[in-house]
């Protein structure tokens, strides 16, 4: 068939071959999955030269991207039944009308403290319907009014579906802020699959970075055990972490309570709100969060 349309004699072998070929190209599946191998393999081929450094401290507990602490639907919408990690994105992405705000604490690295001295405050917002588009705003401890803040980014470019991945690429800490305490600024792409298991879905993770990822891939899986309760374990380039996460209202509560350790830090507690509001008070929120400064 495709010889006889560019005006040759159809040869049974030749046709037979070329079909499997325009399957590759044009199957989206196919697709799909070759530009998420060119964009991984582009992430890690750009990646900086940090490897043998350690994360920046501020980067060991939690990650500002979406997924950290909050349960995100395929469609990138709060939900107990979505995929959700801890210091690792996923691809999931949310989009119009989204707005989170969180607050941790864990440990600096080889700390292990009860005292959970290492705290951060998250702001994101979601833009667009497809391609979806998350900007974060990181802030720690104590210089919530005396610093610039952490801004990161996340675009999805793939939706999940059949046996597709959702698939995005983003960067952490744009500006490198934090580059003083060790690796910090990341490019990454990562990609997000759903199976299901019994009456529950597993969503497995994995991704590659640079800057605080450590030119490493990263991975993690994560599963409702019910409409309350998330288990997640995770590998972020640097140290393996586990949590569990908890809503108190329910699968679409606004509220997630996380408690998990940082396998090379120590003790993690966080709580997370996540709500939809106007794209107007977004803005105005990013805004004043971002400038805030001391006078």
């Amino acid at each position: 068939m495709l010889g006889e349309l560019q005006g040759k004699p159809a040869v049974p072998g030749d046709e037979r071959l070329r079909s499997r070929f325009a399957f590759f190209l044009f199957c989206d599946q196919w697709r799909a999955g070759l530009i998420i191998y060119l964009l991984i393999a582009s992430c890690a081929i750009t990646a900086t030269a940090s490897a043998g450094k350690t994360p920046s401290t501020q980067y060991v507990n939690v990650a500002p991207l979406p997924g950290g602490g909050i349960a995100l639907n395929s469609r990138g919408e709060p939900d107990g039944y979505g995929a959700i990690q801890a210091n690792i994105p996923i691809a999931h992405t949310p989009g119009a009308n989204y707005c989170g705000f969180a607050v941790f604490r864990g440990n600096h690295i080889s700390e292990f403290s009860g005292a959970l001295s290492n705290g951060t405050g998250l702001f994101g917002a979601g833009f667009g319907t497809f391609p979806r588009v998350y900007f974060s705003a990181m802030q720690v401890s104590s210089l919530v009014f005396r610093e610039s803040k952490a801004l990161s980014f996340q675009v999805q470019i793939l939706e999940e579906g059949g046996s597709r991945p959702a698939f995005a690429f983003g960067a952490q800490d744009l500006l490198d802020k934090e580059e003083s305490t060790g690796a910090a600024k990341a490019f990454y792409a990562v990609a997000t699959k759903s199976y299901p298991v019994a009456d529950k879905l597993l969503h497995v993770t994995i991704g590659y970075g640079s800057g605080r990822f450590l030119n490493r891939p990263f991975g993690g899986v994560s599963m409702p055990l019910d409409e309350h309760v998330n288990a997640l374990v995770e590998y972020d380039g640097f140290q393996m972490n586990e949590a569990i996460a908890w809503r108190p209202c329910g699968r679409f509560g606004t509220l997630t309570i996380l408690v998990g350790y940082n396998n090379r830090s120590g003790p993690l507690v966080g709580v997370s709100l996540s709500q939809r509001v106007p794209t107007s008070t977004q803005l105005l929120i990013g805004a004043a969060l971002i400038a805030a400064r001391d006078r």
